[in-house]
């Protein structure tokens, strides 16, 4: 069975009814389950993460230090997200990942809170690697409000890294940016809510409708997408088919709470199929 290797921080993520599970690792882990892959998780958290209790059926490889990292996540009409980061874990270790796990089929580099600044990408041999590039580009004021910053080293940090996931909110100066990243990556996977996916590669430009469903929580759609995105192109060695899929994937995640609406690999061609058929029609609702 092929298995993805995801690395970044678990969040707690707070709402008004309570505080969610969350972070790149959590989404992704719980997606690549739904469709049928081994999946584990590299992180660093503190006592109130148990990764029995909250990530089920997830090997999961961490370093123990005072806190999990957590926000507060508010959104305005459009999508944009505002952030504050209240609690913040330590960097992501090597230390605790066993020598098995250090040859995926995937990895995803999933860093929500700057902490992969020193993590060694060349350490592993795996076949297809993404990373999701928020984590890279936020900066945090003394009070924890979360702001766009520039990328400091794209260069070293993206070394090895065959795609890119980039919200269209990620970047200062807008999306239009994407495409200086082509000078460190092959792929560019500019993610744009509802409205679809442009691929970027440094042989042009692709849009890639999305498969547009009511909102109930965004959250984790942009990392879900990351995700299925790896799966299918570690499978089909096609980004524009992994595209769709990973957009059709993301679909199911937006209709409920955190990762509770995730859809399995029969869902998702569904969705697909249906997709298809509504873009030949000209319609987008069922």
């Amino acid at each position: 069975m092929p298995r993805l290797l995801a690395v970044g921080h678990v969040t707690w993520d707070r709402r008004a009814e309570g505080d969610v599970l969350g972070g790149t690792v959590t989404f992704a882990a719980q997606t690549v389950r739904k469709l049928g892959w081994e999946v584990a998780v590299l992180t660093a958290a503190g006592p109130e993460f148990d990764a029995a209790r909250d990530l089920p059926g997830v090997p999961v490889f961490r370093s123990f230090c005072a806190a999990t990292t957590r926000f507060r996540n508010e959104y305005e009409p459009g999508g944009r997200r505002r952030q504050v980061l209240m609690a913040r874990a330590s960097d992501i270790s090597l230390a605790p990942l066993p020598e098995e796990w250090r040859n995926p089929d995937a990895l995803l580099l999933g860093p929500v809170a700057a902490e992969l600044r020193e993590f060694p990408v060349s350490a592993f041999e795996a076949g297809c690697v993404g990373a999701v590039a928020q984590g890279w580009l936020r900066a945090v004021d003394a009070l924890g409000n979360v702001s766009p910053q520039e990328w400091e080293r794209p260069a070293r940090d993206l070394q090895g890294v065959h795609v890119l996931f980039l919200s269209q909110h990620d970047l200062p100066g807008g999306a239009e940016r994407a495409r200086e990243f082509l000078e460190q990556v092959p792929i560019v996977a500019l993610t744009r809510g509802w409205q679809g996916v442009t691929l970027l590669s440094r042989h042009g430009a692709e849009e890639v409708p999305a498969y547009p469903r009511p909102e109930v929580d965004p959250t984790g759609a942009g990392d879900v997408f990351a995700a299925a995105f790896l799966v299918r192109y570690h499978e089909a060695a096609d980004p524009s088919e992994a595209a769709v899929f990973a957009a059709c994937a993301a679909s199911c995640a937006v209709e409920g709470v955190g990762a509770s609406s995730l859809g399995d690999r029969t869902e998702v061609e569904r969705r697909i199929v249906q997709r298809d058929r509504l873009l030949e029609e000209g319609e987008w609702d069922e």
